[in-house]
């Protein structure tokens, strides 16, 4: 596995509110979202605390408000092709020959089943951090995706929903007419696993704190084994951390990720396939799903590890 922008720069300042959008010739950043090819900038001392704040939802409106319904059209052209050409690559069939395979069927199977043992719960999907479907190939593939999956699964899936705050009033558009709901709450990333909702998180490359934000709420393991998140390899992390180190990248991990580090010693990763091919480049693959993995968290009421504070 590739290392990856999106596990090299996490968000240097977790004390930010907002999801601040920087340079994007890659990717877009925003402070607890997503990656791109930026440099880790020089943090000031009060943003190393282990103490971070937790985040209340926010009521969220689009900066850009007005519909352009000639835009939306020509957006839903461009994604139902990109939907037509990923569903037709060698990239997908391997992503649904492992979704089909026992590993990862097996899983969302588990997270479903319900306390008395006797049903399968419908499963919801969540897709934090798409970006701006309208700009950018990344997260047109990613939307392509989480669309597909959403058919694969089919009659599992109780509701679907999108979040990102970049998303223009016409971009909202464009998702609701994929079927879709776009989220009007900024939930920081702290939305919250319950006996009787299942939850699968749609998460390519966001930023390490947002995906410690979501272990942190659902820090429990009746919580974690109702949930599965596609994003960033939390592995990876460990072994940047590992190697690289007190470095100032490291450090940060280490104070705005520790609910993630943690859960490598008990998360069961499954790698999304890439091939380093033709079709990768052509596609735009590589940018949008490199380093991307399935997470099951397969604990145990009484481990030790949930006495850790994240």
């Amino acid at each position: 596995m590739s290392t990856s922008p999106a596990v090299l720069s996490p968000n240097p300042n977790p004390n930010t509110n907002g999801w601040t959008i920087v340079d994007r010739s890659r990717r877009r950043n925003r402070s607890g979202s997503t990656s791109g090819d930026r440099r880790l900038s020089q943090p000031q001392p009060q943003t190393l605390t282990s103490d971070l704040p937790t985040l209340d939802p926010t009521p969220w409106t689009p900066m850009d408000p007005i519909i352009d319904f000639s835009r939306s059209a020509s957006i839903l052209r461009k994604i139902q092709s990109t939907i037509d050409r990923l569903e037709k690559s060698k990239f997908y069939k391997r992503f649904i020959s492992r979704l089909n395979g026992s590993g990862i069927r097996d899983g969302l199977v588990k997270i479903r089943v319900s306390e008395s043992g006797l049903s399968l719960l419908p499963i919801r999907l969540v897709a934090y951090g798409i970006g701006s479907i309208e700009l950018y190939p990344a997260p047109q593939l990613q939307l392509a995706l989480i669309t597909l999956l959403r058919h694969q699964l089919g009659a599992d899936v109780a509701s679907a929903e999108v979040f990102d705050p970049v998303m223009s009033a016409t971009e909202c558009h464009v998702v609701e007419q994929l079927g879709f709901k776009v989220v009007t709450t900024n939930e920081h990333g702290c939305r919250k696993v319950g006996p009787e909702t299942p939850t699968l998180f749609f998460m390519p490359h966001c930023e390490a704190v947002l995906y410690n934000s979501l272990l942190r709420t659902n820090w429990h393991p009746t919580n974690l084994r109702r949930m599965v998140v596609i994003g960033n390899s939390f592995r990876e992390y460990v072994r940047y951390v590992s190697e690289a180190g007190n470095c100032v990248g490291s450090v940060i991990i280490e104070k705005v990720a520790r609910c993630v580090l943690e859960s490598t010693k008990f998360a069961r990763e499954v790698e999304v396939e890439l091939e380093l091919g033709r079709e990768e480049t052509e596609l735009g693959l590589f940018q949008a799903f490199h380093d991307t993995c399935w997470h099951f968290f397969d604990v145990n009421d009484d481990s030790d590890l949930f006495k850790v504070n994240c």
